[in-house]
């Protein structure tokens, strides 16, 4: 009977951890809830604002949803630290609304939220990928993040689904091509060393030649040309960048022929 007892308290615990988190989610009625997940091991954060996504080096960390580079700020905002990726997502009647991402040493969670505990990669991978490739709110931008900061989870065919899917908004596109292009750009190495000066000159007309106003000229075939064929990684990686930001499918097709070959 004692046997029967445990077993029945057991099986409604059972049946939760037999259930995909996605599954989870929609039963979660209307309330916030929150799981862990293993980063790659580039990744750091401070576990609230700020974290390191590993594709543009150690010293470019995203702030409060600005991508922070080329400046001192490492002395202004809190270290990047190692440790777990939380995602917080907030569900309305079964449905994601919005969707946060912390790394690093994340806080103890308030007594409002459900916490699902660690969950596994392929869990964790299979619920991002399917909300960033079919959900029609916002957290499907925003699910974009956590999927690029996986541990073993196979990103970039997901992230070229995305930015060249013409039926999203302008923002959903260039949200998944600047991941690829900040992506693409590592792959170019860091070898090369090029004058400061010099450098600052290339980049500016680089982000000129981008920026430029004439609806008749279409700056894509130049920047390709540059992000491929110049002799300086910098003019490469600021073309890459710029690419990004516009999202040309064009683009779209290089940053995935670097990253994967194809």
């Amino acid at each position: 009977m004692k046997r029967l007892l445990i077993a029945l308290a057991l099986t409604p615990a059972l049946l939760r951890a037999q259930q995909s988190l996605g599954t989870r989610v929609r039963s979660a009625g209307t309330r916030t809830i929150a799981f862990e997940v293993r980063p790659r091991a580039e990744t750091c954060g401070d576990g609230t604002q700020s974290y390191s996504d590993g594709l543009s080096g150690p010293r470019t960390r995203v702030f409060d949803g600005m991508l922070l580079t080329y400046a001192p700020w490492d002395t202004h905002i809190a270290p990047c630290e190692k440790g777990p990726m939380r995602v917080t997502v907030r569900v309305v009647e079964g449905v994601p609304s919005w969707l946060r991402t912390a790394v690093g040493p994340v806080p103890v969670l308030g007594d409002t939220v459900q916490d699902f505990g660690t969950v596994s990669t392929s869990e964790a991978g299979e619920f991002l990928r399917t909300l960033a490739l079919t959900s029609l709110s916002r957290t499907a931008t925003q699910a974009l993040t956590p999927l690029v900061l996986l541990d073993s989870f196979p990103r970039w065919d997901v992230l070229a689904v995305a930015a060249r899917d013409s039926t999203r908004q302008v923002g959903y596109r260039r949200r998944a091509a600047d991941f690829l292009a900040r992506a693409a750009a590592g792959t170019l190495g860091t070898a090369q060393s090029d004058d400061d000066d010099a450098s600052g000159t290339r980049r500016e007309a680089v982000y000129a030649l981008a920026r430029q106003r004439e609806k008749s000229q279409d700056p894509v075939p130049q920047l390709l040309e540059i992000a491929t064929k110049n002799a300086h990684r910098d003019a490469r990686v600021a073309a890459l960048y710029q690419l990004g930001q516009l999202g040309d499918p064009r683009a779209v097709a290089l940053f995935t022929s670097m990253l994967l070959g194809r």
